[in-house]
């Protein structure tokens, strides 16, 4: 058999051999923003914060200087709806450049040049998991610490605005959470087929039909609060309420937090199976 030339270059520049997750992560960040759907992508969730500004000039000219500490008002109103709108967001992003993410990986055999010394499974994952986080780190996390400040600027005299600061940083650290598990199921869905395709379809399945069962649960029990811990929207609501000091019906408090630790605890173990099943990786 005739071997042929394949032009290849050899490269002669200088080499890392440490952070390099952070190098991984960071190919990864450009690789999917030089994709127009990346952009476009996120063009378009940017448009759920931008919508809640003008929600929140509303309020803001609507409540006027009335409003105080024992006034009875609900700060957190609309925090939990934001934060279930804004996963779902995470969720279209990940569609988007996501789920293609270690399944091109297998599907193309480039894996095995990123297993190529001295680079190992914990840098792969890690490298992963930064790409898909600074993904929602600008899609989502950036625009609604924007649109919590801006709300909080609003009533920065007044004597709720500790009080808003506070519960809007606590929703930020919640969709932090929420945003780290999306993260850890796409990326152990990807890693469970070699076709993005698929990997998609499975992540809409996860989506959205979970949705389906707690409303049939719901009519069936009477409007049971255990018909949320069944769908991925509801688990988040039900964190909201727990984290905001809402009430949350019969069920306990730290049981959604239990929920979304496990889930990402599911995705990335799926994707460790994965990687250790792979031969001749260090």
């Amino acid at each position: 058999m005739t071997i042929r030339d394949q032009s290849y270059t050899r490269y002669d520049g200088p080499t890392r051999h440490t952070h390099l997750w952070a190098t991984i992560g960071w190919n990864g960040v450009r690789t999917a923003w030089s994709f127009w759907r990346t952009k476009l992508t996120l063009l378009a969730i940017w448009l759920v914060p931008v919508t809640f500004v003008f929600v929140v000039i509303a309020e803001a000219a609507l409540a006027g200087d009335v409003l105080s500490s024992e006034a009875g008002i609900s700060l957190d109103v609309g925090v939990a709806r934001f934060l279930q709108i804004q996963f779902f967001a995470v969720g279209i992003l990940f569609i988007a450049r996501g789920c293609n993410l270690v399944a091109d990986d297998m599907r193309h055999k480039t894996v095995q040049l990123y297993f190529s010394k001295p680079i190992s499974r914990f840098d792969y994952a890690a490298g992963k998991v930064i790409t898909l986080m600074f993904m929602a780190l600008v899609g989502v996390i950036v625009p609604s610490a924007l649109v919590a400040a801006m709300r909080t600027a609003f009533y920065i005299q007044t004597d709720i605005a500790t009080d808003l600061a506070i519960i809007h940083l606590q929703a930020l650290v919640l969709l932090t959470l929420v945003s780290l598990m999306a993260t850890s199921l796409v990326l152990g869905i990807s890693s469970l087929t070699d076709r993005a395709g698929y990997a998609v379809l499975i992540w809409l399945g996860v989506l959205l039909v979970p949705m389906i069962i707690p409303l049939l649960v719901t009519v069936t029990t009477d409007g049971s609060e255990w018909a949320s811990m069944l769908s991925l929207t509801g688990i988040i609501g039900l964190a909201s309420d727990a984290w905001l000091g809402s009430d949350s019906g019969d069920v306990p408090r730290w049981l959604p937090f239990v929920a979304i630790f496990a889930l990402i605890g599911a995705g990335l173990g799926a994707l460790h199976h994965r990687l250790s099943r792979l031969e001749g990786i260090t």
